[in-house]
């Protein structure tokens, strides 16, 4: 049989999505079909291309969706008829990840197919626990094992006896939350020290990340007093007591914390780097999409009007005027006669992607102060004006110039709509709450309380910090009862992280 594709096995790491290795990204931008397991970071799945078929094929602890067989022939299967298929494995897929069936399954059916290694997950747990594997003074080797083998073995292949006699010896045992209390009593059993130095550690890598240092006798009673559920990786040896001085990810001014942010998806991956290269949870719970609205009007058309000055106040504003101005094969030399100002940093840094520098941006970021400054910086007589916006209705900017008798045309090129989040991501905000909602306009404020209801809203962010971006956010927040708001002085998305950080450093 011929096959017209690659399957590439890709390792995508312990779930920080920034320790995916550049050889396994670069594939996954360029796949067919990607088929991924539950423990990948969902994340990922933004760099595949629009066109990529998305197969979720991960398996619960308890239940199993997808059959490991059926996930092979699936391999087989898209492998006929697309060039690049990914398999997208959590850590690495030659450790405990099955990979080594499937390559062999694709070799036996005559499949070109690539390995593209990944940071297993226990050498995430160490790294991010600050829990060596391997200290020349202390520990000379280390061994890992997993805790679940494959049931179809006659008796287990782990010679406990002799791991419990090893030294200078680090264990390092993959998932068995439930298994772990026959593990430890089979170590003890066989002669291993029962305080032995350990740690069992929760979400290795991410940001929900948690660490419970112990002593082997007691690891079975950590899992039910402190309740851990998978995934979870143990590493039991001397090296685990230098986690206290190690551990640099609890460090982190926002390690622990849950910050819930409500800005468009497709926004929303500034704030949230910045968030968790300070260690934060981020809650995306986008409550707006935009999209671009059609228009009846030809950008060509309306730019041979030689507007002296054209006004941006959003990122979106941008990206969806440039995005016409392709649409019809023109660039930015279209712009060459007009001179051009930006409401806030972000807005200018977007129009610095497309190879454009603002002439006039206010000193605080408001569209009253631009206003105000613009009028008082720029002689408008005689001048011409195009305001690029979205679709509300009340404009600040546009109503306050028209007023002044200056000719300026508004030119609607974008529309802001509610979105549903997932049930399940509702439900956990509802039973789990977080320590932080960061609202970065009135529509995320508004839609926040259509989604949630006014007592629900009102109920969890009275139990939390409540952060908006300006004055017209705080005063929606005011105006549906939300007294602890906390606004930054410099408002852009910098400014609000920057207040955020500061705010929980000093409480």
């Amino acid at each position: 049989m011929d096959f017209k594709g690659k399957v590439y096995l890709v390792g995508a790491g312990p779930g920080d999505p920034e320790l995916i290795t550049v050889k396994g990204l670069e594939i996954l931008k360029k796949a067919d079909v990607v088929l991924y397991d539950r423990l990948v970071n969902d994340s990922f799945l933004k760099f595949c291309p629009n066109t990529a078929e998305l197969i979720f094929v991960g398996k619960e602890p308890t239940r199993h969706q997808i059959p490991q067989e059926e996930i092979i022939n699936l391999l087989i299967q898209k492998a006929k008829d697309f060039k690049t298929i990914v398999r997208l494995k959590g850590g690495d897929p030659y450790i405990f990840g099955r990979g080594s069936e499937e390559a062999l399954a694709l070799f036996e059916s005559g499949i070109d197919f690539e390995i593209v290694p990944g940071i297993t997950a226990g050498i995430g747990a160490s790294a991010y626990s600050g829990a060596p594997l391997t200290h020349r003074n202390m520990v000379t080797q280390c061994l890992f094992l997993t805790a679940h083998e494959s049931p179809e073995k006659n008796e287990s292949q782990i010679q406990w006896e002799l791991l419990a006699r090893l030294k200078n010896t680090t264990l390092v045992i993959y998932m068995g939350a439930s298994t772990l209390k026959w593990s430890v009593e089979k170590l003890i059993k066989f002669g291993m020290d029962p305080n032995s130095p350990a740690m069992i550690v929760q979400n290795a890598t991410l940001p929900s990340q948690k660490q419970f240092k112990s002593v082997l006798v007691k690891l079975p009673d950590l899992v039910q007093t402190e309740n851990i559920k998978p995934p979870i990786i143990t590493i039991i040896g001397e090296t685990a007591v230098l986690s206290d001085k190690l551990n640099w990810l609890s460090k982190k001014p926002l390690f622990g914390k849950r910050i819930v942010c409500t800005r468009a998806e497709d926004q929303s991956l500034s704030i949230t780097s910045l968030l968790e290269q300070n260690g934060a949870q981020v809650i995306n719970f986008s409550v707006i999409k935009t999209f671009h609205t059609s228009t009846a009007i030809k950008l060509r058309d309306l730019l041979s009007n030689n507007y002296d000055w054209i006004i941006f106040s959003s990122e979106n504003g941008v990206r969806y005027f440039f995005q016409l101005l392709f649409n019809e094969n023109l660039d930015s030399r279209a712009l060459m006669k007009s001179k051009i100002a930006c409401i806030g940093k972000e807005t200018a840094t977007k129009l610095k992607d497309y190879g454009l520098i603002a002439d006039f941006i206010p000193s605080s970021f408001t569209s009253s102060v631009f206003v105000e400054e613009f009028l008082e910086s720029v002689n408008l007589k005689d001048k011409k004006i195009l305001r690029v916006k979205g679709n509300f209705h009340k404009d600040f900017i546009f109503e306050s110039i028209s007023e002044k008798g200056i000719e300026i045309f508004p030119f609607e090129v974008y529309a802001i709509e509610r979105t549903e989040p997932d049930e399940k991501l509702i439900e956990n905000l509802i039973h789990q709450g977080a320590d932080a909602y960061l609202f970065t306009s009135s529509s995320t404020v508004k839609n926040f309380f259509d989604i949630l209801g006014e007592t629900i809203a009102q109920k969890l962010l009275s139990e939390s910090s409540v952060f908006a971006i300006g004055p017209v956010t705080r005063a929606t927040l005011n105006d549906n009862k939300v007294e602890n708001i906390i606004m930054s002085d410099n408002f852009s998305i910098e400014g609000l992280v920057n207040t955020l950080l500061n705010h929980f450093n000093n409480s």
